[in-house]
């Protein structure tokens, strides 16, 4: 039933020095993250990796019988390659949605060239 996926990949779970690919969808109340999909491979800058794991969501779906996943929204890091990915196999128009932290720390990379730092947190508060 979830419209928003979650996709990421983490470098905090490193095996063998490959990173893990996660994707998955919260719950109703906002509270939990429930993963369905799980990929470790050899660098998330490949365009092919979570094609793979959303083509597999989506195959694993027909054999249970159940609808396909129409998601209308996407969160991520803004990674070209899940964007890319995402597109290719749901095909449909949907929104994009940046995590938080993710988009804080490349706001603060920016601001930090401001001298005054009451001007920097007054900017970072407006956001």
């Amino acid at each position: 039933m979830s419209q928003h996926i979650h996709a990421d990949a983490t470098y905090k779970l490193i095996w063998q020095g490959f990173p893990v690919l996660v994707i998955g969808t919260i719950d109703l109340n906002k509270a939990l993250f429930h993963p369905f999909g799980l990929a470790i491979c050899s660098n998330e800058k490949k365009t092919k990796d979570f094609e793979f794991i959303f083509n597999s969501i989506q195959i694993d779906m027909q054999k249970i019988n159940k609808a396909l996943l129409q998601p209308t929204a996407l969160i991520l890091d803004a990674a070209d390659s899940i964007k890319n990915d995402f597109k290719n196999v749901f095909n449909d128009s949907y929104n994009q949605i940046m995590y938080w932290a993710h988009m804080k720390r490349k706001v603060e990379n920016y601001i930090c060239q401001v001298d005054d730092k009451h001007i920097r947190k007054e900017l970072m508060d407006d956001i």
